[in-house]
Order: structure tokens, then C-alpha cells, then sequence
């Protein structure tokens, strides 16, 4: 696959052009060739033409995923997040104790927590002004 020649085939016609693309590995088509691959329909009798020029691809690979979190780098944010959450409340009694909890092992699983807009949890991270982009949303699921 690594050898593989690409070639942009452009029929001109009077009222403009469609582009096609052929991909092989030995040599280039030719114009007859290019016409019978990508079923161009060339009427006889009337001014039309048939390039085939090579080409060097720009991206041939997929994008980038977005990279998930290693089990080192969600350890680390739990204990970072349980010394905030620590800092930030008199207590862990209670509901926020309980989501706390849960939001602790999603984090350890890779998976996310479900949660109210007026959960305590949520409401105290919009209350500490916790910004969107920040790694512990990616463990919390908003429902209505």
C-alpha cells in the first residue's frame, strides 16, 4: 500500500468539469482508460477532453481521536480532586459524600457519572467556578 500513485482525472466538458480520482499502484491510465474506470460518458462528435495528471495526496491518514485519559493521569485526578473537594467543604456527609463516591470510581473505570443540574456536586463545582474544559466534566453526565 505504500506504493500507491494517485491521479486526478479531469474531463473537460462545454459547461465545466467534475474531477474524478483513480489510486494505483503501477502507472499512470491513460485518457481511454481514465473513461472506462470511472464510467465518464464522452459523446462523440462534440469538444471534449480528458486529463490525467498525478498527484501527491495532502492527508491519507484519519484524524487524531481524542486521546483518553491513562489509568496513572485518572488517579492523579481523583487525588488532586479529593484534596480540592476536601478543601472546599466542611463535610462529605450526605449527598455530596454519595455522588463524590460515585464520580471517584467513574473516574477510576473511564466511564462517567450521571448526575442532576441541582446535584450537590454540580453545584458546588459551578459555584467554585470550575471551567468547561476542565477534566473532571469529561466524567460527568448532565441529565435533565
Amino acid at each position: 500500500m505504500k506504493n500507491l500513485r494517485h491521479f486526478v482525472v479531469t474531463p473537460s466538458y462545454r459547461d465545466g468539469f467534475t474531477p474524478g480520482l483513480i489510486i494505483a499502484k503501477k502507472a499512470r491510465p491513460s485518457p481511454a482508460q481514465a473513461i472506462r474506470l470511472l464510467r465518464i460518458d464522452i459523446e462523440p462528435g462534440r469538444e471534449e477532453s480528458v486529463q490525467v495528471i498525478e498527484v501527491k495526496p495532502v492527508l491519507l491518514s484519519k484524524p487524531r481521536t481524542k486521546r483518553e485519559m491513562t489509568g496513572d493521569q485518572r488517579a492523579r485526578l481523583i487525588a488532586k480532586w479529593a484534596s480540592r473537594f476536601y478543601d472546599m467543604t466542611e463535610s462529605w456527609n450526605g449527598p455530596l459524600g454519595m455522588q463524590l463516591a460515585y464520580l471517584f470510581a467513574a473516574i477510576a473505570r473511564g466511564s462517567h457519572v450521571a448526575l442532576t443540574r441541582n446535584s450537590a456536586l454540580v453545584r458546588l463545582l459551578r459555584q467554585e467556578t470550575v471551567p468547561a474544559n476542565n477534566p473532571i466534566w469529561r466524567f460527568i453526565q448532565i441529565e435533565e
